[in-house]
């Protein structure tokens, strides 16, 4: 068990190591001018090893998308008496509330924000990530509801809790890009993600009422 142990550690190192060495060359010098031999070689590893670890070259870029995907979904699962919506926004917010003062994801946001401005390769990576996250939220919901197959609720709550967080990330990305400091435009993104989760909480019949000014 303790070998199994070192193992998984010395390959989480590995992959980590990879990652953060492609970040910092797709930084320097754009995400298409730079080969994945060339991460291998700045990682100290083979491009085969690069491979081993990860599945595509667009892949390097969101290393983390499959730990994200897994917590989000635990969110739900392990959530107590609490609502689906409760346990995914508290979930998203209390990451959201950490972004403007950690260096390190500030540093992470503003390097992904303008490579996935710079490439559609990227921003088509991106929506089938999102994608994903929505597939796995909406099996999770219906499993937890036990929702009958043809029940189109679990999918439609599913996109409208990505489609939070999406708009949340897009908004994070405008702030870095902007040249804002990150203790301004942070609180304004979170206030912005309340109010859309309060949104969802109560409801559309109440937002946008009344005669449409042209």
């Amino acid at each position: 068990m303790a070998e199994e142990g070192v193992r998984a550690a010395r390959k989480r190192e590995t992959r980590e190591r990879i990652a953060a060495a492609a970040m910092e060359l797709f930084a320097e010098h754009g995400f298409h001018a730079v080969p994945v031999s060339e991460v291998a070689r700045a990682a100290g590893v083979t491009e085969k090893t690069v491979f081993n670890h990860f599945a595509s070259k667009e892949d390097l870029v969101y290393s983390h998308d499959t730990r994200f995907e897994a917590a989000l979904v635990a969110a739900v699962q392990d959530r107590g008496d609490g609502s689906v919506l409760g346990a995914v926004r508290d979930f998203l917010l209390a990451r959201y509330a950490t972004m403007p003062t950690d260096p390190d994801a500030q540093a992470r946001l503003r390097t992904l924000a303008a490579l996935v401005a710079d490439s559609e390769t990227l921003r088509a990576r991106e929506q089938a990530i999102l994608a994903r996250y929505a597939d796995r939220l909406a099996a999770a919901i219906a499993a937890d509801q036990r929702c009958a197959p043809g029940d189109l609720r679990p999918r439609i709550a599913a996109d409208a809790l990505v489609s939070v967080h999406r708009a949340a990330i897009d908004a994070f990305r405008r702030g870095a890009l902007s040249g804002r400091p990150p203790a301004e435009y942070g609180p304004q993104v979170v206030g912005a993600a309340e109010q859309a989760f309060a949104l969802l909480a109560h409801g559309l019949d109440d937002f946008a009422t009344g005669p449409h000014d042209p």
